[in-house]
């Protein structure tokens, strides 16, 4: 792809701190803009449309209840438990969050199938895509990559879903710059994860100084992003005990309270998680329960919920914003 004529911006985004929720912050990036003024912003990559995106645009359905405070939530993977567990609990205190199919997988035991996915976004949650077979993206052929990441935007088409963001398979390949190219002659946006906080600016890493959110450095070398973190991880340092992983999950949310000042909002944690089912001490599942204690926290403490659909990208400016805030 000639990144010099016409390649339309897509931020690569970052999230996760792997709970059994993954938490992710920084997440955006453009994708698919030229090496010499794209950026690698956020865990997530931008939008490919060159129009400019207008911060005053309001999507429906938001709901800022605090403007200082925000939460993204997204579930990888179309687990059955998280149909059959964690959308009445979201439903409950009125969340709606990004579901990432792995469109080759819905027939597979224990996954979300069609008519699961299809009540899903009925009652308002986000589908998008996560590769059709869920590989290694770094260690396939070009073939191999049009495959996973294109194919899976066309299965979803044929399935009725516009997937316009894309998720990372075990948080690779948003560092490979033929995998990004390849992601954004696809989607808008794409979301990895490795850091608690997403910055709508791209500025809040100090090792990794960024001036703005595009995808490729002047030198043409893929800029940090945002990264951030999946709560399965922290399940699993936590050695899942319910009182360490609450004191997690309430430490990463409320990390963006010193950069969320005066009702302005560049710092968002990003949550996501695997599989939310009954299961207890196992890597990559959230007990339902807790999940629950999770969401109760959220909507008793006033956080706007947001999906990733909520995520605008300004092409003057080369920042994220998020719809109907503010």
């Amino acid at each position: 792809m000639d990144r010099n004529i016409g390649l339309r911006q897509i931020r690569i985004a970052l999230f996760g701190i792997l709970f059994t929720l993954v938490v992710l912050a920084p997440f955006c990036v453009p994708l698919a803009e030229s090496k010499s003024s794209a950026g690698l912003g956020n865990s997530v990559t931008s939008q490919r449309n060159t129009g400019t995106a207008n911060s005053g645009n309001v999507l429906a359905g938001t709901n800022f209840n605090n403007t200082n405070k925000v939460v993204i939530l997204s579930f990888d993977d179309n687990r059955i438990g998280d149909f059959t567990y964690a959308k009445p609990i979201l439903d409950k205190y009125g969340f709606k969050a990004t579901f990432f199919v792995i469109c080759g997988k819905t027939t597979d035991s224990g996954a979300m199938n069609w008519q699961d996915i299809a009540a899903m976004q009925k009652d308002g949650m986000d589908i998008e895509s996560h590769t059709m077979t869920h590989p290694h993206l770094d260690t396939l052929n070009q073939s191999q990559l049009n495959y996973e990441i294109g194919g899976s935007k066309q299965c979803l088409a044929n399935h009725g879903y516009n997937a316009t963001i894309f998720a990372y398979p075990y948080d690779e390949g948003s560092n490979n710059p033929v995998v990004v190219d390849t992601v954004a002659k696809y989607y808008n946006m794409a979301r990895s994860g490795t850091a608690p906080l997403m910055f709508l600016d791209c500025k809040g890493f100090a090792k990794h100084p960024q001036t703005d959110c595009r995808t490729y450095i002047p030198d043409g070398k893929l800029s940090f992003a945002n990264r951030s973190l999946t709560f399965d991880v922290l399940e699993i340092k936590d050695s899942f005990d319910n009182a360490t992983m609450f004191s997690d999950l309430f430490n990463t949310v409320n990390s963006q309270n010193s950069y969320n000042q005066g009702g302005k909002i560049n710092a968002v944690p990003v949550i996501t998680f695997h599989n939310v089912a009954l299961t207890t001490n196992k890597p990559y599942y959230t007990n339902a329960g807790m999940f629950d204690k999770f969401m109760k926290y959220l909507h008793d403490n006033g956080f706007s919920v947001l999906n990733f659909k909520q995520i605008g990208y300004n092409t003057q400016s080369n920042t994220f914003y998020l719809k109907g805030s503010p």
